[in-house]
Parts: structure tokens; sequence; C-alpha cells
């Protein structure tokens, strides 16, 4: 599970130094067995490490997040960071900026429900790391580290589950408990939470394109592939005039079913801008590079779907 548990945080904070197993126990006052489960998860996330000696021996990982969770161990070890850096805290940490966003889009970005999310806020909110500027939230600048700790953890998280999918993997987006990777071999359309994205899944919507040698996979438990999400990840992936004109053209090709609200709220998750694409629906087009002409989408259009917009 992509998050810490409180339990799991207190370890961390008893890691200032490298320690045995046995005496880490004492000092929770826990058992040796729960101890070693604890490590377990912690070592599986990356965050810690073991060897074994005479006893196993514990200590923080040389992971990006390991070495924030140190910075922020000296810099706020005054406050709870069990209870701030446990839970869904995390998410919404790790999209939370010092511009302001709104409710809606700090659910969308953190993958929160609303209730959640206001439930967080307020409990982060008794910290002074949240503040509010007309009706939108915003990550108060000293506690800028809490957004990097949590914000690496998930890169780390999924990076992990991207080099168990494929090692020579590289990941081109990651978000919470969610991210998109590229690879050079081709693994089928879904395998397991793996999902082909991207232009390489336009032929399921009626445009077969030449691929160009990488396949990207998109990662999520939660949910399968829409239109709108192969859309939005293909311009994610590559914002170029072909990706963009072919994009247009699938739309186009299944206006008549396309979510519009969902295709906005997927642009707010990838910071794509979807509503030039949209303009083409109503006939109009962009006219600034690197939009194509309404020729060009006519063109196009009747190429693959043989009939005219």
């Amino acid at each position: 599970m992509d998050r810490l548990s409180r339990m799991e945080v207190t370890v961390l904070l008893n890691l200032r130094e490298e320690k045995n197993v046995t005496g880490l126990a004492k000092e929770l006052g826990l058992s040796i067995y729960r101890t070693s489960t604890l490590v377990s998860s912690l070592e599986r996330k990356g965050l810690v490490r073991t060897k074994k000696e005479k006893y196993k021996i514990v200590s923080l990982s040389d992971t990006k997040p390991a070495e924030l969770f140190r910075k922020l161990v000296f810099r706020f070890g005054h406050m709870p960071l069990d209870k701030i850096l446990s839970g869904k805290n995390l998410a919404l940490l790790a999209v939370l900026k010092s511009t302001p966003l709104s409710a809606h889009e700090l659910c969308i970005k953190g993958n929160l429900s609303r209730s959640t999310l206001y439930h967080i806020i307020g409990k982060l909110s008794n910290y002074g790391i949240i503040g509010e500027k007309s009706g939108k939230y915003f990550l108060v600048e000293r506690y800028v580290l809490f957004h990097e700790f949590a914000k690496e953890f998930y890169v780390l998280q999924n990076s992990i589950k991207a080099r168990e999918f494929f090692r020579d993997s590289t990941i081109v987006w990651s978000g919470v408990g969610e991210f998109i990777l590229s690879t050079g071999e081709y693994r089928g359309k879904e395998t397991g939470n793996f999902h082909l994205t991207g232009l390489e899944r336009f032929s399921d919507f009626g445009i077969g394109l030449i691929g160009a040698g990488q396949y990207h996979y998109y990662y999520s438990e939660k949910a399968e592939l829409s239109l709108e999400d192969v859309v939005v990840h293909a311009l994610l992936i590559d914002f170029s005039p072909r990706t963009i004109l072919y994009s247009i053209v699938l739309l186009l090709a299944h206006r008549d079913r396309l979510n519009r609200n969902k295709l906005f709220n997927l642009g707010i998750k990838y910071d794509v801008g979807v509503e030039d694409l949209l303009e083409y629906l109503e006939g109009r087009e962009a006219g600034k590079y690197p939009y194509p002409s309404l020729t060009e989408v006519e063109e196009t259009f009747e190429m693959y779907f043989g009939e005219k917009i």
C-alpha cells in the first residue's frame, strides 16, 4: 500500500543511527515479530535497508525520500511527524503547492474523496502547514520539505513497481498511486494493473498508427482505460502536432459518447490543456501552432473513417 502507517513513521524516527531489530523492538515497546514486520514493510518501500550480522541490523536507506526524511527530522523534529506523514496525508502533501489550488483540483490530483480531503486539510491546518486564500488551499512556504518528501515517496513507490514490471522501463509521469512508463518491450494490452496507453492504443478506437518502437503503460489499481484516458495520456507523453491531430480526429469520431467533464478533469490531473481540442468539436480551430487546420483534420478524418465529419 502506497502510504505510511503511524508505526512505520515511528520506526523511521527511531533510526537516527543503525540498530539491531531486537534493540529497536525494545525501544518501541513492540514484539520482535511486529518490529520485523514493520522493518520488512519499510524495506519494500525503499526507506530502510538491513544487513545480517550477529543480529539483523536496520538503518535508513540512501534513497532520496529517506534523505529528505532525515532533513525533516532535523528541521521539524519538534512536530508530531508520525501524525503528519502517515495515512492519506502524504497524498495531499504530494500535490499541495505554494500556488493555491481548489478542493476540486486537489481531489483529482491526489486521488482523494472530497470528505477525506477536508478531513486532512483540517488536521494539517492545525499544524500551520496549509493556508487558505479565496477558497483555495496552498502549502505554507516554510513547510515545502513536507511536499518534497511526499512527492519523492510516491516517485520511489512507482519506480519500484515499474522495475518489477520491466527493469529497463522509464517513468514519464508519476502521480499518487499511479504512473505512466515507457518501455521498448510490448507486454500486451492489459497486464495486471498495467494498461497499454497513448498512441499505441488508438487502434482500439479506429486509428491504427505505426509505432515508434516505444510502448507506454499506465499503472493504476482502480480503473480501466477509457477513450478520454488514452487521449490525454497521448498528449502528456508527446504534445506534438502529430499527436494533437490524431487526438482531435479520435475525439471527433467518438464525440457522441465523449465525456467532456472527464476530459477536463484528466486535463487538470495531468496538467494537459484540452480546451483547444474541444474547439474542433464545434467546427472551430485553435489557429495557432502546434494545432492543425480544420482542412487537415477533415482530410485525416475521412482517410481513417471513410466519411466527412
